[in-house]
């Protein structure tokens, strides 16, 4: 099977890895010369790309006659442009299937459900009140127009990886709103892992969610975590109601995946460098 990376970043870069180690072709985009350097300097085969070029050139056919497009290209909360970007993504799509890709897999983002209250599944209606949330959620009934049951979507909560934790934006920080509400997270490796069983098993048309299955508040865990990694502790503002806002509820999809998490609660997802 051959697998198109679009957006090596983050999470694609060890998603291409993974990947490429495991057996599967793999080409991986980055949008600059310099960072298709690096892909070309782990062994991967790279490819400079993005969104609104000439999809018909020769040098993207790699893109194109794989059999997965594995879409990974965040819209930016501060991206001004969101309209063009969806349309972008579109002409990506429209592209895509007149190539005869088979199937699509988008990451997507738990911030579809907006500022929902209790807990949300794949069954939730999205209320997505964020500019770039909007984007996504367009895009994801995009990829259904074109792919419908030969795509799926995994909607992500928080971000955290060994090299990412939301921490370390927050340390020192004064007056933070939402004390009591719940952090949705989930690590980098069970999302590879996730993808990796959506791939092997064909697990198609499907829309899942990948959240750690404990939901400690902001101020209880970000205080916790800032101790720990010896960082200037956040200070909240005191919350008058009680709110939890939304908490992610994965459980669905991890049963209908099969896997279980090796980071089931974010109090495992301290960085390994801190």
């Amino acid at each position: 099977m051959k697998i198109a990376v679009v957006g090596a970043g983050w999470l694609g870069l060890p998603l291409a890895l993974s990947l490429q180690k495991r057996g599967y072709g793999v080409v991986a985009t980055r949008r600059s010369v310099a960072g298709v350097a690096e892909l070309l300097d782990m062994g991967l085969n790279g490819l400079q790309f993005e969104l609104a070029r000439d999809l018909q050139a020769s040098q993207f056919d790699n893109i194109f006659n794989s059999d997965v497009l594995f879409l990974n290209i965040p819209v930016g909360r501060n991206s001004p442009h969101k309209a063009g970007f969806v349309e972008a993504v579109e002409a990506l799509l429209k592209h895509a299937k007149q190539r005869n890709i088979q199937h699509v897999l988008l990451v997507s983002t738990t911030s579809v459900y907006g500022n929902a209250s209790g807990k949300v599944n794949e069954h939730s209606s999205p209320h997505p009140e964020t500019e770039s949330a909007k984007a996504n959620l367009a895009i994801e009934l995009l990829v259904k127009q074109y792919f419908a049951e030969q795509a799926s979507i995994i909607r992500l909560a928080g971000l955290v990886g060994d090299e990412r934790h939301p921490v370390k934006f927050l340390a020192g920080k004064t007056s933070l709103p939402n004390a009591k509400q719940v952090v949705n997270l989930i690590h980098q490796q069970d999302i590879i892992k996730a993808i990796h069983v959506i791939l092997l098993r064909q697990l198609w048309g499907e829309t899942f969610l990948l959240c750690a299955t404990e939901y400690p508040s902001r101020e209880e865990y970000y205080t916790w975590a800032a101790k720990k990694l010896d960082l200037p502790a956040p200070q909240f503002l005191p919350q008058e109601d009680s709110q939890q806002g939304k908490s992610i509820d994965a459980s669905q999809s991890l049963a209908k995946l099969g896997i279980q998490l090796t980071y089931s609660s974010p109090y495992q997802m301290l960085p390994s460098d801190g």
